[in-house]
Parts: structure tokens; C-alpha cells; sequence
């Protein structure tokens, strides 16, 4: 096997029927190429967003000159590939037509054994514009849509749905060469693609390594295998004769290193090489390398008292899965890779996520993005690339989505992090017989069906049938059979924000078998607002804040309307925009925190809670908890805590507290629940304490509290529950407070907070007091950047909290000096006083 990457060619576009060429990088995207040769501003910057739809509108062209090596020409089979092209295109090779594709998500390969020369060659692609193209669509066969938030005819093209825009997205209808393109040579064969099994019994595990060869010749091919374990050290190895297409290798593994996710133990992977040697010289033809953990995972739909449970079991343990939603980190598709995923899989590592959903309406991730998923330990729920649409069911259509669908799972299918498959974002929910909309009869609805749960289903039971197929989330299991019930499957909690923007306490009602979706909205950080506005923008209701938020109805902005809607339900009215923003995000904070607790309450009923979103892939207000320069909002900070393994949850009404332990882990421990009530200045007015063995992988109702005779109307703005869950060395496990009127009832005091810095090698430690109760201190520095060990939480006096940042999680090189003079901190206190 030989490799030509064409990375490396000259590549220039320019706009057709333009003479001026401009130099391109390869992969990449068009926008991204006509920034890089100032041709279009800065993307974000107040309303230049608005360019990119119009420069859509045209048609682009690509070409490189590139000489094909002597050995490419000399091998039986030459192909060119490539592995994304957005999208709709004519491909040229020395000036004949070779092809036209229609689609980002799929792997094309043409035979070009008989078009290239030796020497110079040139390669044309035209792109045809995406907006043209969805508007001539939609002309032609029409389809009822839903989602507003998209112009007419985005589901009419396979393409990244969201490019077109989104409720939590900008219009970016961007074109290009957005992964690998390279020759591929060889002679009579090569390893078309391998599938590693697994069977796990006792301590042991069985391994069958399914490889499929693309050959020519029917002679045996000689396969060699080596198994490394996570140490390196050969593990295991053999030699296979294969006589056709198709040979299986089994081998049994005693005592196997499991994979884990994270939390409940480590993530060793194994290393598996299988290399297709020449049967007469033993030389290696091609080499497929691939990383695997071993593990037995799955999703147990069981009859129970609530109905049916939605859970995952990994290596026979339950799961209780913790996350959020992915979309990609940007919305050029190119800079997502890199640094940008790695740091991004690792934030949410550091929140305790043990699963990550691929939301449908964007793309399927790199390779990159699951090799770090696999790394940290967070399960991928991955969703197949449709949401919130209706599609033209043709038998081109669906022959184009089920070669799409094969691709990409045989590139994911052997990582150990995929949990499972899913048909689509919201398509069954949206469109099942209880909604009415214009157009969408029993035909389109039964079309719906069928391409789920016929025809995708089937793509999936042949190239990996290990894994569930999930028809759609929300479902019940599809047939359009309560699709968002609580009593099996998965659930979309809207009813907070969107349907009817009810009180975050709504979550208490919704008793999901699994929360697949909810989420609140909030500002961006301050710094991050401050880069792409001017002054004069800053304040909620500004045109440019109005302008950088996307979720809308009959383009009306809603969304910040909301947004301050949630905020006034929660604090005092801010005195101006940097308290709008801190209020945003505690708001947000506090209504995920209030859901996610409740739904880890009713575990084992509900198994899962994954909110949306995890991060921006613009500057703009959304759902995130880590905003588009990688800021982490209140909320990511939040989730770290009520993603924590063991976990401290009061829930109350009137002068009634109760008082949960949740507990994820697979031992039982030792704990005390010690709780004071306290004045706002702190002093102690009733305190208690429960001692309790806190079962292995349960939530339990440790204690109730009845305080009647000390709380009452005319003091309850004047008093909280502080509560620590200790183990029986003392050592804080979970800490949280309690109040019983909303904050912006209750009669904070002014604090005044000490606050020491030490510098140590590789990190600085913060050392905080306060003189009275102070809620959601929130630690920032003026311009640099830099993660905190713990931030935006509750502090009592006589308590000492200490922080830590370490020095490679800084934005920048900083003396103990410029860090105490950057540091600063702001608190719910003083919001609106």
C-alpha cells in the first residue's frame, strides 16, 4: 500500500467567473481560506455574521497541480480519496469529469488508475452553493418543517444540518475540503476494514477479530496479528490463511485489564496490529492498527414497577450516565481538531462526565474526538446525522444515507467508549400523530418511520450488531408510541425554557426513565462579550446581544427575554451588565443543578442526565457550559460538583428539609451527615448529625428535618441550612446550603472576605474566609484566564476553603504578584445592591 496525501499540493479557489486565484490550505473550508486571505471580516464581530449567507449564495472552485509518484502508477489499483467534501460538488481530473458527490458525512473513493500520468496533474472541484441549492429543493418537493430556526429546505442536502443555523447556532453555510484527500495504490489487495468482538465470561474475555479484505486474486491472503497490552508487551499474536474476502481470529484473554468509565475505574486500552504480509517474501502490503478496551457494555431495557428501564451496564455494573450534549466547538469544522477536542474531552473529565450524546443535527466527530473519549472514560451516545426534519424518501436517498450510515460505523464501531447507535434528534417526537402540522400526512409520517427503523436499523444490525439501535431520541422505542413517556426510553425535558418556559422546579415532575436532553440559557463570559462588541452593546437588550442570540421565534428574540425571565425568578434586578452576566449564569447553574440532582435521586428509575449543551462553537448566548473561547461558565463549575461520585441533596417545602445521599460507587462507605441551621452572619441556631452506611449505587433519604418552631415567615429570608457530608476520616465528601426563599428574598449580608495566596511549584493555592454566609463566590482574573480547582460556591464563617490553579491551566506565564493582582471575585451578595 502506498500513500499520496494531497494535503501537500498547491491548492488555490477563487469565486467562479472571478479571474483572481487566492492560495487554500487542504483540509480545511472556504471561509476559512477567504479569512486567511482577507477577503471577508472578522466572522464575529457584532453583525458580520450576516456576510456569510450571502457569499454562500455562489459557487466556488479548487484546484492543485500535483505529480503522482512513478511507484503509485506502477501498483494494479489506484484510487483517489476523499474522506469530506462539503458539499454539493464536480469533480475534474485533468480536465475530464471523474464525479459529483452530495455528501459531507460519507468517504468517497475513485478509481483513477486510468486518469492520472506520470508528472504534473491537475485536480478541479467545483463547489455549488448550499443555499442555492436547498431553495431549488424545496421548490421542487416541498416538505413540512418544524424547526423554524432553519430556512426552508436544510434537511433536502446532506450536510451539517446547524451550518444553516439553529436555536444555539449562527448561519455558517460554509464549503471545502474539510478532511484527508490522498492517492491510495496497491497491487492485488489490502485491509478493506476490521471488526474487533467481544465475550465476556468470569475472567476471561473472548476476542474476534473479523477482518475484511478488498482483493482481486484468489489466492489465500496471509494475515500476521499482534495484541499489545496496555503496557506495550506483546500479548498475543498469529498467522491467518485467508482464502476470500473474510477471515476471523479468536483468542481468549485471562484476567483482562477492563475499560472503564470514568469513575468507576480506569480506561487501559490494547493495542491490536493486523498487517497483510506477500505470501512469497513475508514484506508487510498493509497495516491496519486499531486501540480497543475491553469491556462489556450494553443498555438493559428491563420490566420493572415504573415500566421499562433505560440503563447502561458496563462490565455487568450499573451506570448512572453524566454529561452533556456535543456540538462541534466551532463552526469552522477544521479548528475543532487538535488542541481544541483534547482540552475539551478533558474539561469534561475534570466536571465528572462519564458520557457524552452526539447531538444529530451536526456531524459525525473525528477520530480524534473518540480516541480521547476512550482515554478519559465518557461513554458516546451517538446519534446518526438527522434532527428535526422530515426527508424526500427516494431510493437514491436512501441508498445515499445508508452508505453514509455504513462508513461511519465501521470508522466508530470499535471504540470502547460507543455505547450506542441513534436514528435521529427529535424526528420521531416531532412528527408522531399528537402534532399537527401543515402537510404532514400519514405517508410522510410512515416514510419517517421506515427510514429509521427499516432501513438505517438494518445498516446498523449488519455492520455492528453488538450495539443497540436506538430509533430516535426522544423514544419509547419508536412507532411513534409515546416517543417523550416517561415510563421507558429516553426524554426530552423542554418544558423548562421552551414548552412553556416553566420554573426550573418543573424537573421535579418529569420522572424520565433517562433525560437525554434539558437545558437552560445564559450570557457568555464577560471577557468573551468584550472581544466581539463594543461599549455601547453591552447591556441584555442591545442589538448586537439581540443579534447573538439565536433562539427565536417568527424572528422575534426571545431568548434573552427568557433568559432574564429565569434571572428575576432567582436574584435581585443587577445594577449593570456584568451583574446581568453573573446572574445569567447562576441562574442557569441553579436550574441544572435543581434538575440533575432530582433526576440522580430517583436513580435506579432514571439512569441518566445529560444537559444541553457542553460548549459554543460561536461567541454567542446559548445553553453551555463552557462558552466559545473555552471559558467555563458557572455552570461547568457546577457540574463537577453534581456530577461528583457521591453526592449531598436537600429538597424542601416550607420548613421541611430533606436530606439525600447519592452514591454512584460500587462500595459501600461510612459517612456523616452534619447539618447546622444558621443566621445569615453565620451563627448557629439548631445543628444535627446522622450517621448512615451509604449502600453501593443507591440514592437514599438519610434524614428528614422538621424545623417549625425555628423558621417561620418573619425570619425564613434570614436563615439557611448548611449541610457536609463527612467519612470517617473527617474528610469532606459533598457540602451544599440550603435556603428557604428564593435569593433574591433573602437578607444577605455585606461579607468581608480574607483571601491568601502562596505560590507552590506547579500551582497557586487560594485560601478564602468570610465573615458571614456568602453564596456563589465566584473567583476570576481581570484580563488572564485560568481553571480553579473549585469556584461559585458557598461559604459560612468559621469555614476555610482552599483553591487551587495550577500554573499550566494559566493563560499566560504569571508571577505570584501579577496573579494576586488579576485575581478578583464577585458574589450573589452583591448582586443588585
Amino acid at each position: 500500500m502506498v500513500i499520496q496525501n494531497l494535503e501537500y499540493a498547491r491548492w488555490e479557489f477563487h469565486r467562479v467567473g472571478e479571474k483572481q486565484w487566492y492560495p487554500a490550505v487542504v483540509p480545511g473550508s472556504l471561509f476559512l481560506d477567504m479569512m486567511k486571505n482577507h477577503l471577508i471580516k472578522d466572522p464575529y464581530y457584532r453583525f458580520n455574521e450576516r456576510q456569510f449567507s450571502r457569499l454562500a449564495e455562489d459557487d466556488y472552485e479548487y484546484i492543485a497541480l500535483f505529480h503522482v509518484q512513478e511507484e503509485l502508477l506502477n501498483k494494479e489499483r489506484l484510487f483517489l480519496v476523499f474522506e469530506g467534501l462539503d458539499t454539493i460538488t464536480r469533480i475534474e481530473i485533468n480536465g475530464e469529469l471523474l464525479s459529483n458527490t452530495d455528501n459531507m458525512h460519507r468517504t468517497y473513493r475513485f478509481d483513477v488508475k486510468n486518469r492520472l500520468k506520470k508528472g504534473e496533474n491537475e485536480i478541479r472541484i467545483t463547489f455549488y452553493s448550499p443555499v442555492r441549492y436547498i431553495a431549488e429543493q424545496h421548490k421542487a418537493h416541498p416538505i413540512p418543517e418544524m424547526n423554524t430556526a432553519s430556512p426552508h429546505g436544510f434537511s433536502q442536502i446532506r450536510k451539517i444540518h446547524s451550518s444553516f443555523g439553529w436555536d444555539a447556532e449562527p448561519s455558517v453555510p460554509d464549503s471545502g475540503i474539510w478532511r484527508d484527500v490522498y492517492l491510495e495504490a496497491y497491487d492485488a489487495e489490502k485491509i478493506d476494514h476490521i471488526y474487533v468482538r467481544q465475550k465476556h465470561s468470569g475472567k476471561e474475555v473472548e476476542l474476534s477479530v473479523e477482518i475484511c479484505l478488498e482483493k482481486y486474486h484468489r489466492e489465500e491472503s496471509r494475515i500476521h496479528i499482534d495484541l499489545w497490552n496496555p503496557e506495550r508487551i506483546l500479548e498475543a499474536q498469529a498467522d491467518l490463511q485467508i482464502a476470500g474476502e473474510k477471515g476471523v481470529w479468536t483468542f481468549r484473554i485471562e484476567d483482562p485489564r477492563l475499560w472503564w468509565p470514568n469513575g468507576y475505574g480506569d480506561q487501559p486500552l490494547y493495542c491490536l496490529d493486523v498487517i497483510l504480509e506477500s505470501t512469497f517474501m513475508s514484506a508487510e502490503i498493509d497495516r491496519k492498527s486499531q486501540r480497543i478496551g475491553l469491556r462489556k457494555a450494553e443498555v438493559r431495557r428491563e420490566k420493572d414497577q415504573w415500566g421499562e428501564s433505560f440503563a447502561f451496564y458496563v462490565n455487568d455494573v450499573p451506570v448512572f450516565a453524566k454529561g452533556g450534549c456535543y456540538t462541534p466547538p466551532d463552526k469552522f469544522l477544521t479548528l475543532c481538531r487538535g488542541e481544541r477536542h483534547r482540552k475539551l474531552i478533558q474539561y469534561c473529565a475534570e466536571a465528572n462526565y462519564n458520557c457524552i450524546r452526539v447531538w444529530g443535527g451536526a456531524i459525525y466527530p473525528d477520530d480524534e474526538f473518540f480516541d480521547l473519549c476512550d482515554e478519559y472514560g465518557i461513554l458516546v451516545w451517538q446519534d446518526l446525522m438527522f434532527a428535526c426534519a422530515l426527508y424526500h424518501l427516494t431510493d437514491e436517498f436512501i441508498e445515499n444515507i445508508c452508505a453514509e450510515t455504513k462508513d461511519n460505523i465501521i470508522r466508530i464501531r470499535n471504540h470502547p467508549s460507543v455505547i450506542l447507535w441513534c436514528g435521529n434528534n427529535e424526528n420521531e417526537w416531532f412528527h408522531d400523530f399528537e402534532h399537527d402540522l401543515e402537510g404532514l400526512n400519514y405517508k410522510l409520517r410512515m416514510d419517517n418511520l421506515r427510514q429509521y427503523e427499516v432501513y438505517l436499523a438494518s445498516v446498523v444490525k449488519q455492520y455492528d450488531p453488538d450495539r443497540l439501535f436506538w430509533p430516535s431520541t426522544p423514544s419509547s422505542g419508536g412507532g411513534y408510541v409515546d416517543p417523550n413517556g416517561y415510563e421507558k426510553g429516553d426524554v426530552h425535558c423542554w418544558y423548562v425554557w421552551y414548552l412553556p418556559a416553566k420554573p426550573y422546579t418543573f424537573y421535579k415532575e418529569c420522572k424520565a426513565r433517562f433525560v437525554s436532553e434539558y437545558g437552560l440559557e445564559s450570557f457568555q463570559d464577560i471577557k468573551t462579550l468584550r472581544h466581539y462588541m463594543e461599549p455601547e452593546d453591552m447591556t441584555p437588550n442591545s442589538e448586537v446581544m439581540d443579534f447573538m442570540q439565536k433562539c427565536s421565534d417568527n424572528f422575534c428574540y426571545m431568548g434573552n427575554g427568557k433568559i432574564i425571565n429565569y434571572v428575576f425568578q432567582e436574584v435581585r434586578p443587577p445594577k449593570n451588565f456584568e451583574e446581568y452576566v453573573f446572574a445569567t449564569q447562576y441562574a442557569q447553574a441553579e436550574g441544572i443543578k435543581y434538575g440533575t440532582g432530582w433526576f440522580r435521586k430517583q436513580k435506579p428509575r432514571c439512569m441518566g442526565s445529560l444537559y444541553w449543551q457542553i460548549v459554543d462553537c460561536f461567541p454567542g448566548t446559548t445553553w453551555s457550559g463552557i462558552d466559545y473561547e473555552y471559558r467555563w461558565k458557572m455552570l461547568h463549575y457546577y457540574a463537577k460538583r453534581f456530577f461528583q461520585k457521591t453526592l449531598i441533596w436537600a429538597d424542601g417545602k416550607d420548613q421541611k428539609v430533606e436530606i439525600y445521599v447519592i452514591h454512584d460507587g460500587q462500595e459501600e462507605i461510612k459517612a456523616e451527615i452534619r447539618w447546622s441551621l444558621k443566621k445569615n452572619d453565620g451563627s448557629c441556631v439548631l445543628q444535627g448529625s446522622r450517621k448512615a452506611a451509604i449502600q453501593k449505587n443507591s440514592s437514599s433519604l438519610i434524614c428528614e428535618i422538621d424545623m417549625a418552631e425555628e423558621v417561620n415567615e418573619n425570619n425564613r429570608n434570614m436563615l439557611y441550612l448548611d449541610m457536609a457530608l463527612v467519612d470517617e476520616n473527617e474528610k469532606l465528601i459533598s457540602s451544599d446550603t440550603y435556603l428557604f426563599v428564593k435569593p433574591k428574598h433573602f437578607h444577605f449580608l455585606k461579607p468581608e472576605i480574607e483571601l491568601s495566596l502562596s505560590e507552590e511549584k506547579e500551582r497557586f493555592v487560594i485560601n478564602l474566609q468570610t465573615s458571614v454566609y456568602t453564596k456563589c463566590i465566584r473567583l476570576d482574573f481581570i484580563e488572564s484566564d485560568g481553571i480553579f480547582s473549585d469556584n461559585c460556591f458557598d461559604l459560612s464563617p468559621g469555614q476555610k476553603k482552599t483553591i487551587y490553579v495550577k500554573k499550566c491551566d494559566l493563560s499566560k506565564d504569571m508571577s505570584k504578584d501579577d496573579f494576586e493582582n488579576e485575581l478578583y471575585y464577585q458574589t450573589l451578595n452583591a448582586i443588585g445592591v
